[in-house]
Parts: structure tokens; sequence; C-alpha cells
């Protein structure tokens, strides 16, 4: 497997369609990307070549995508893994993450979140390596010297997978192990102990002398000699931890662009104006309350617990419209302090507030003028357990119904 200096990204999914959007994203930040559409070439292609990250898609036609993750993590354990669903559930995310799954999002990708994942893994990768370059340094001063020994193709075959984690393809990393083995040595002796053919040879000694690792001898026949691990290491990670950071600069200077970009496009298709919307991270659930509440009419409709709907309404009270009616369930309590707040609030805006009180929440939910509604389980499992999101008229009648009969049951506590 090779480790190249522009990241590799190997995308999985069964929709052609998904791989060539997401493909086309990617390659427009600088990534090479390659698309596998099913589990089987997913496996050949990661044991040809590495790759800096994967995404997987969940459901593969021909394997499970955790199966899938388990496989991946044997072959190439350095890779990132990010496991991408359609169908969002608690039982899909722990195995993914049991597995081994680095990361876990959802359909429909949002790019620049996309993006900022990648951005961040890039830039832990290196702190995740199995084997520091100390440690590796001092291997192979250990090892080297045993080019005659039995073992040391097997030597050949490991140490050349870690030196990928700095920048060398694999066949690059043999050539520079079996010359610090020989100690000083012509192409002919180079491919006869690496077992890599002499033309390939000629043709990757010039690409490490440049990079300062080998240093070629005035003799006849040309000979070669290694730079010392330590000095090589170093000059690798430098170089590679330069590259991350111009690869994570070009990143952020494009992620503007590219937002923009992404947000004109309209290609002509079937229209479908109601929708409902999983949405997994917590800024945009945060965002999409204050618009919900700031795009407010006539009425508001709210089931939440007093510390939540004490963040949903004072986060900007100056996005709470006036002369609105909202109506409130909440867990009991003590609502001096509370309804203290709320009635600053509703003061301040001329909005009519009447609370009322259950033991126990059965999920939060925020109606606004019977056109849109946000919910979520009351006591999520994990900070990733998804919030819905919908403006579809028949999901709006069931919420509606649903809060009605909890109104209709719940005690009148206040009205402010």
């Amino acid at each position: 497997m090779t480790h190249q200096t522009v990241p590799h990204i190997l995308i999985v999914d069964d929709d052609e369609c998904i791989c060539k959007t997401l493909s086309a994203i990617l390659q427009s930040e600088g990534y090479q990307t390659a698309c596998a559409t099913t589990a089987k070439e997913a496996i050949e292609k990661s044991k040809t070549q590495f790759f800096n990250l994967a995404l997987l898609d969940i459901k593969l036609p021909d394997m499970k995508g955790t199966k899938l993750l388990s496989q991946l993590q044997e072959i190439t354990p350095e890779t990132i893994k990010i496991m991408i669903t359609g169908y969002p559930s608690l039982e899909n995310a722990v195995e993914a993450l049991n597995f081994g799954a680095d990361s876990y999002i959802m359909k429909a990708i949002d790019p620049a979140e996309l993006l900022k994942t990648i951005k961040n893994k890039l830039e832990t990768q290196k702190q995740t390596e199995k084997i520091t370059k100390e440690k590796l340094a001092a291997w192979i001063q250990s090892q080297a010297r045993k080019a005659q020994t039995s073992n040391f193709q097997q030597f050949l075959e490991e140490t050349s997978n870690e030196l990928t984690h700095f920048g060398l393809t694999k066949t690059q990393a043999k050539i520079y192990i079996t010359i610090a083995a020989l100690g000083v040595a012509s192409a002919s002796e180079i491919a006869k102990v690496s077992k890599i053919r002499r033309e390939e040879v000629y043709r990757i000694i010039p690409g490490l002398e440049k990079r300062g690792i080998i240093t070629r001898k005035l003799k006849v026949p040309r000979k070669f000699s290694a730079t010392p691990p330590e000095t090589t290491l170093q000059m690798l990670t430098e170089t590679k931890l330069n590259t991350m950071k111009e690869e994570i600069e070009k990143l952020k200077q494009k992620q503007t662009e590219l937002a923009s970009k992404l947000k004109t496009i309209a290609l002509p298709t079937k229209q479908e104006d109601c929708t409902i919307d999983v949405i997994a991270q917590k800024d945009t659930v945060n965002a999409r309350l204050a618009n919900m509440i700031e795009n407010a009419d006539k009425q508001i409709d709210i089931i939440a617990s007093p510390q939540n709907l004490l963040i949903a309404l004072t986060n900007d009270p100056r996005n709470i419209p006036k002369s609105i009616r909202m109506r409130i369930i909440t867990e009991k309590c003590e609502l001096n302090a509370f309804a203290k707040e709320i009635m600053q609030l509703s003061k301040a805006n001329q909005n009519t507030v009447e609370f009322r009180q259950m033991e126990k929440l059965p999920y939060n939910l925020l109606i606004v003028d019977d056109k849109e509604a946000i919910w979520r389980a009351p006591q999520p499992i994990s900070e990733n357990a998804p919030t819905f999101w919908t403006d579809d008229p028949t999901q709006i009648t069931i919420l509606k119904t649903s809060f009605e009969n909890l109104w209709q049951k719940s005690p009148v506590v206040q009205k402010l």
C-alpha cells in the first residue's frame, strides 16, 4: 500500500450518483479519490493502495457495512473510517463504533460538515499512528543488518508498511530499508535483496535522492548509501507536517467558496415541497430552533424541560416575535424563578404565555404556526441522537393532535 503526500480517499456506496457527487466535491478540494460500489471492490482496492480515509455506506449489496469496516480494520488499520447511513439508529451507530469507525454521519450529507470532519481527522491522524518516529528509527537500526537472514523479507514488509505513514510509498520504503541494511549498495544489489525490479529501483532512486534520504557514491558501478534513520524520519515528518498544513490552509480558503457554490445548485427535478429532515449536529439543531422561533407569526407550542426551554427562548430574546401566543408544557418543578424569566420575555414582546406541567415528558417538541415542527426524544441516549424537523402537513397534524391531547390532560399552572 502507498501513503501519498496528497490524501487519498476511498468512497464506498452502491449508489453511483452519490459516489460521483462526493468524488467531485473532494477532488475540488485537492484530494485524490477512488470509488467502490461493493464491499468486495473496496477490499480489493484497499489491498493494493493505501487510503488516508474511507467513507463507507452502512448498507451495501454484498456485505453489511459494519462487516466491511471490520475487514478493513484488519487490512489497513491506519485508514480513517467514516460510516455513512441513510437509516439513522442507535444500534447502527453503536455497532459501527464498536467495529472501529472513527466517525458516523447521516445522509443527506452536508458538504461543509463533511469537509470539516475530514480536515479534523487529517490534523489528528499523525497523533494516532501506531509507531513513533523514534521507535521506528530504533527498530530500523537494530534490525536492518538482518538483510541476509531468512526473516528479512518479513521485516522489510512490516517496516515498509510503517514507513508509509511518513509519506513514502511502500516501494520507496523498501528501497530505503534495503540500502540501510546493506550500508552501500548498487542498484542490482538493491533489486536482488528487496525483490524489486532493477528498472523500478533506477526509476525511484532519484526521488529518494531529492528527498535527501539516500546519497549517491562516486563509484563505478553507481552505489548508494542511506541517510541515518533518525535524520531520515525527522525530514519526512517535517515534510509531511508542512504538507498537511498547506492542505488545511487550502481547505480553509476554499470552504466559503465551495459552500456558496453548492448553494447555487438547482438541478431540474421533481419538486418535493414538504419533507422530514434528520438533524444530527447540535449546532445545526440550535440554529434551526432559533430560525423557527424568529419566524413565528401567531403561535408557538412547546414541550420541553425548563432547562431546554430557557436555552431555546433566552438564547437571543430579541429574536422572539411580538404579539404571539405561547403554550408551554414542561416538567413539574418550582416555576417562580423559571416563570419570572419567561414573564420578562413576554412583557417585552407583548406575548401571551400559558404553562402546564406533567410528571414526565414523552418527548421534546416545538410547533410554530402549525406549519413546521421539530422534535426528539426527551433524554437522548447520546449527544449524537438525531433530531427531526418537518413541514409535512400530515406529520404536523399528527404532532399537533398529540400536543392537544397532552395539553388537555395537563392541569393549568399559570397564565402570564
